[in-house]
């Protein structure tokens, strides 16, 4: 189990890093794509936390 859920933050982790790329090297976004890469960025990270609380008890 501990593996799948490593392997599966790792997955996270890394699509987190390629988000956080293309926001970063992008010259120009609109808004609203801004704000759905945000938004995803959000959910990837709360997903991650959740998985974290879920191994840690």
């Amino acid at each position: 189990m501990f593996a799948n859920v490593y392997d599966k933050i790792k997955t996270i982790v890394s699509n987190i890093k390629k988000l956080e790329d293309k926001l970063m090297n992008t010259a120009f976004l609109p808004m609203v794509e801004q704000n759905k890469i945000h938004a995803e960025i959000r959910k990837l990270k709360e997903e991650m936390e959740l998985l974290e609380r879920r191994t840690r008890k």
